[in-house]
């Protein structure tokens, strides 16, 4: 696996540095573990001093908290106005399929956060899940949904489908022409994954 080296955080203008260093440990994480990744780890990749870290996330957990706030705010770009074409599984796969080629980062840390079973990645599971119960609601109340429609699994297995590729984008490129966050091949695993929601496999 290339690791895509962490951004040195340039010395000066102080205003964008908290998110510059929530940045790096969201890629620190990614790569290492959340667990297993220290503050100390973060400021030598960040290359800052610890006591700069420290300064504006007094601990890990309040580092962990902060970057948690900020995958969930990328993923609620998810929850957008309807389309005009009406095809409201498509537009949501579509805004996410864009969130996964503009935020490589924010994908692997969700698919470590998720994978080591913390609290952290329950924060982030139940985060997507109200995103998905939203959306699903919406297809609801518009009537695109069957009365029969089991009401709890129909908001997870789109939510396991789309995050079980997330977590799972190591194995898959084994499998693929080239990276799963290439345009190309997101756009057709985006077409693959509206198809099965909306019309499944079998005739």
């Amino acid at each position: 696996m290339n690791r895509r080296p962490s951004p040195r955080i340039p010395q000066g203008s102080t205003a964008a540095r908290p998110a510059q260093i929530r940045d790096v440990a969201m890629k620190c994480f990614a790569e290492r573990g959340i667990a297993s990744t220290s503050l100390r780890t973060i400021a030598e990749e960040a290359g800052v001093s610890l006591g700069l870290i420290q300064h504006y996330f007094v601990t890990k957990t309040q580092l962990i908290e902060a970057i948690d706030h900020h995958v969930l705010e990328v993923f609620a770009q998810m929850s957008g106005e309807p389309p005009a074409s009406g095809d409201q599984v498509g537009a949501a796969s579509d805004r996410l399929a864009a969130l996964m080629t503009d935020n490589p980062d924010v994908m692997d840390y969700v698919g470590r956060a998720l994978a080591e079973h913390g609290g952290v990645g329950n924060t982030i599971f139940d985060g997507f899940f109200a995103i998905s119960a939203e959306q699903g609601a919406a297809f609801a109340a518009q009537g695109l949904t069957p009365e029969d429609l089991d009401p709890l699994w129909s908001n997870l297995l789109p939510l396991i489908l789309r995050v079980g590729t997330i977590m799972l984008r190591h194995h898959i490129e084994r499998h693929t022409d080239g990276p799963l966050y290439d345009p190309e091949q997101l756009s057709r695993w985006n077409a693959a994954v509206t198809r099965m929601i909306c019309h499944g496999q079998m005739k």
